[in-house]
């Protein structure tokens, strides 16, 4: 889910030493490594790195280089664009020219699987180690295991955070306008209410939005349409789009972008996306996950912070997912001592996560950490960080049955038909039929080729 929400901007240089104490302290792993591997491995690691991931994670290798000294690393940026990644990596895996390790989105877990891009982690689980499936968080595991087809029970990577959707708010903004700071309390309603009173406009041109959110983005959807008792997917795998509880969760939101108070993907195109139109005061409020937070505490100079979403229909339900990490079957057939190394120590207390926490990027995936002072106490903005791991009990996340290319027809068919709702009129219902149409006969082609 993240690469629909993540600005490619700078990330912040991390300060770690405390959040290393404390994570080394509290439940991860780093006391038990030394029963992992009797020997620190040596030799050269291979890593291809998501785009938006660099940054955060240069760190990462160079405190593992400092702690396996006989140890290189290589890695490789890759494209976060599906449209560029999935082809390179499906011809890297026939063309047996794989790195030892990878990093992939939720959604593309299953597609990787198949193309043997991508490891199954259950022989690691078994070897001994410290890290095992219980280890981490139920809910953001099982987005990698397989359910179907001749990978089914296996697990093809493991979560790099746990992220859910929350919202940011301009605290200058509410102050201006003196309106309450949002509570956890509200509603879908109350959110509108607000919306309105923050929404400035220079005669027919709205010059600020109440709230930026991006409508047409599974982790908005999901949750709309299981708050009004619906799914996403029916049980004979065809999407439902035109459910009542589809029809309601996104004439609710089409009704406020038409108004002008809230701006989803056309509306914040041109200036770079929701993120953006939050950080540059265009949206007062914007429905986000942990992963921006380095990024709104770079760019936006006004104080901020963030709360839960709002109930639907007496309903909490938020978006989840993660990104992943894994081993590629290359990496486990050729180098399989370093690379399962690596992921150990990814997870230990002085390895990726203290790291990554101290960067603002990441909550741990791990239960044992949600409620840990190391990250919730971080100098804010934002303040109340408990609500980063507190949200996850309301967690919907998007069905990983649905395969990654009908995901793709989902997503521009579904801004297409907010686009002819918003800009054209038309109507709500006729225009999630023709999105479901060519959506399912999308699924169909996919379940044809498969089979």
């Amino acid at each position: 889910m993240t690469r629909d929400i993540l600005n490619r901007g700078s990330l912040l240089t991390p300060s770690r030493r405390a959040v290393l104490k404390g994570l080394a302290a509290s439940a991860l792993i780093a006391p038990a490594m030394g029963t992992f591997a009797a020997t620190p491995p040596t030799g050269k690691l291979t890593i291809t790195v998501l785009d938006f991931l660099e940054k955060p994670l240069q760190p990462v290798f160079e405190a593992y280089k400092k702690a396996r000294p006989g140890v290189e690393i290589a890695y490789e940026v890759i494209p976060s664009d599906d449209t560029k990644l999935i082809p390179l990596m499906l011809s890297r895996a026939l063309a047996n020219k794989l790195p030892d390790v990878t990093f992939l989105f939720d959604e593309l877990a299953a597609l990787f699987a198949d193309a043997n891009v991508t490891a199954d982690l259950r022989p690691y689980f078994s070897f001994g180690g410290p890290v095992t499936e219980k280890y981490f968080a139920k809910p953001f595991l099982d987005q990698y295991l397989i359910t179907t087809g001749d990978k089914k029970g296996g697990i093809y990577g493991l979560p790099y955070g746990a992220d859910t959707v929350v919202q940011f708010y301009n605290k200058k903004h509410f102050d201006a306008a003196k309106l309450p700071y949002p509570t956890g309390d509200w509603t879908f309603e109350d959110q509108v209410a607000t919306a309105e009173k923050l929404t400035q406009r220079d005669g027919d041109k709205v010059t600020r939005y109440g709230l930026g959110i991006q409508v047409e983005w599974q982790a908005t959807y999901v949750p709309g349409i299981e708050a009004w008792g619906g799914k996403i997917q029916r049980d004979d795998g065809t999407i439902d789009l035109t459910s009542d509880a589809a029809l309601k969760t996104f004439t609710m939101y089409w009704d406020q972008v038409k108004k002008g108070t809230f701006a989803s993907y056309t509306q914040t195109d041109s200036v770079g996306g929701v993120w953006n139109a939050f950080t540059s005061g265009l949206a007062s409020m914007m429905q986000s996950v942990r992963a921006l937070v380095p990024t709104v505490r770079d760019q936006l100079k006004d104080d901020w912070d963030v709360c839960f979403v709002p109930t639907i229909n007496g309903v909490r339900k938020t978006g989840m997912g993660s990104v992943a990490m894994d081993a590629t079957p290359e990496g486990v057939a050729n180098n399989p001592a370093l690379t399962y190394d690596f992921i150990t120590w990814f997870y230990s207390g002085d390895g990726a996560m203290g790291i990554l926490a101290s960067t603002y990027a990441i909550v741990p995936p791990v239960e044992s950490l949600y409620t840990s002072p190391v990250w919730r106490n971080l100098p804010g903005p934002p303040s109340n960080e408990s609500v980063f791991s507190d949200s996850i009990q309301f967690g919907a996340i998007n069905p990983n049955t649905i395969p990654h290319a009908v995901q793709s027809v989902i997503n521009k068919s579904l801004r297409d038909a907010g686009d002819a709702v918003v800009l054209n009129g038309a109507d709500p219902a006729d225009s999630l039929k023709t999105a479901e149409a060519t959506v399912n006969a999308a699924m169909a082609d996919a379940l044809a080729n498969k089979g």
